[in-house]
């Protein structure tokens, strides 16, 4: 934790750089997904495309995260904001000579997704360095703020470019914010992290065999932290429950509201909308009393708000559009007190790895749906998933208000038991 009391300079500097990374990546996440859409016409595309972009996230990510604890994460944040947009340049070559099929876009989004996935890893353990414990609730409602701007501005120029140029050029974007967002980088010092192994042998085996070892005694010390384990595992049944409905919403607004880019850059907007709602929520009230009942709440507000899209008749677009701005405003509450948490709850040095291995875990399940979502919706309308998700939330969330055991990670306890090594 920090202790310089201009930390915020630091963190300001951090964040203006990757805002344009975050308004780049929802740009071209739209764009290459409406493709998808129009096509494909096709929700096991629309799910692959989710399957995809969470593989990396559970199961490279956490083998790679001892690098964040290691090394220069500077230097890490980088190489990742440069590889985002090389896999984004070459996919626009591809489509300039129109040499581009659905697979290669989702070898593309698996690739962006694996450098993305790399740097909010880094971000969100430099961040935990950076700002004091006291205001993490407060910095990570910040960071919805951005990203539900990022949410707001980066549909609308999807759709607006998508009318004006070519997707090659629009893909060209990546380039210009890789080289952006890496400048305010050189201008901000780390936080260094007390390590017991600073430097990784030269010899591969050696290299592999540590990382592993150090992604055991992560796993250890997320499964000793008191309700830490069993917090997680219930972000991940929600994730279950409620991604298919994500990522099955452009073929919603598409087949089901006769929709245009038009259409579904309005309910783009209308999530980014309630994201900042939700980051300001949080920014006034300074935090919650309870963070873990914060995020419940952000649950619940998700819940409700694709329960609305589902009953919604092809006549009420409107309605669906204030459904999801109501999950906009939910994910921010609820993401955002799940991100101070963890936060407040690891030891600076294990930051990294903790944070890689909590995000497999929320997100283990989500290969799951995706597999079993994209047939039947298929065979079954798609507003199936809606309604299924969002009573499914609603039960669990407000169930899990009265489950003393949900809120152990919140009280006071002895000093975490931890891998020997590390203490």
């Amino acid at each position: 934790m920090t202790d310089n009391k201009k930390w915020y300079f630091n963190f300001g500097f951090l964040w203006t750089g990757q805002m344009l990374s975050l308004l780049s990546t929802s740009i071209i996440q739209f764009v290459l997904l409406w493709w998808l859409t129009e096509k494909t016409q096709s929700a096991i595309y629309l799910s692959a495309a989710t399957f995809v972009l969470y593989i990396p996230i559970i199961f490279i990510v956490p083998l790679i995260s001892p690098l964040i604890d290691h090394c220069s994460r500077k230097k890490i944040l980088i190489a990742a904001n440069f590889g985002i947009g090389a896999v984004s340049a070459l996919l626009g070559i591809s489509f300039g000579f129109e040499k581009v099929s659905p697979i290669m876009v989702l070898g593309a989004i698996f690739l962006r997704s694996t450098f993305n996935s790399i740097r909010w890893s880094t971000l969100e353990a430099s961040a935990a360095q950076m700002v004091p414990e006291s205001h993490l609730t407060q910095i990570n409602a910040v960071d919805y703020i951005l990203r539900g701007i990022t949410g707001i501005a980066g549909p609308f120029l999807g759709a607006f470019l998508l009318r004006t140029t070519t997707i090659n050029s629009i893909l060209n974007v990546d380039l210009i914010a890789a080289a952006g967002g890496s400048i305010p980088l050189l201008l901000i010092s780390f936080p260094k992290v007390n390590s017991i192994a600073t430097h990784f042998s030269v010899n591969l085996v050696k290299q592999i065999g540590r990382s592993l070892s150090d992604l055991k005694s992560g796993f250890y010390y997320v499964r000793r932290t008191p309700g830490l384990f069993m917090f997680l595992m219930y972000v991940s049944i929600t994730n279950l429950m409620l991604m298919p409905a994500e990522s099955l919403l452009p073929l919603v607004v598409s087949t089901k509201f006769h929709g245009t880019e038009i259409s579904m850059s309005t309910i783009g907007i209308a999530f980014g909308i309630g994201s900042v709602l939700g980051g300001i929520i949080l920014s006034i009230r300074h935090g919650f009393r309870s963070r873990i009942k914060a995020s419940l709440t952000g649950d619940l507000l998700y819940g409700f708000g694709i329960f609305l899209i589902g009953v919604a008749s092809e006549k009420q677009f409107s309605l669906a559009v204030f459904g999801w701005a109501l999950a906009g405003i939910g994910e921010s509450m609820s993401l955002a007190n799940v991100n101070a948490l963890i936060q407040a709850h690891t030891r600076p040095e294990m930051q990294g790895r903790v944070f890689s291995i909590s995000t497999s875990l929320i997100n283990i399940s989500i290969p799951v749906a995706m597999v079993i979502s994209g047939p039947i919706a298929e065979i079954f309308e798609i507003q199936f998933w809606y309604i299924f998700s969002g009573v499914g939330i609603l039960l669990l969330a407000g169930g899990m208000m009265f489950v003393p055991a949900m809120f152990r990670l919140e009280k006071p306890s002895p000093a975490k038991i931890l891998d020997p090594s590390y203490e």
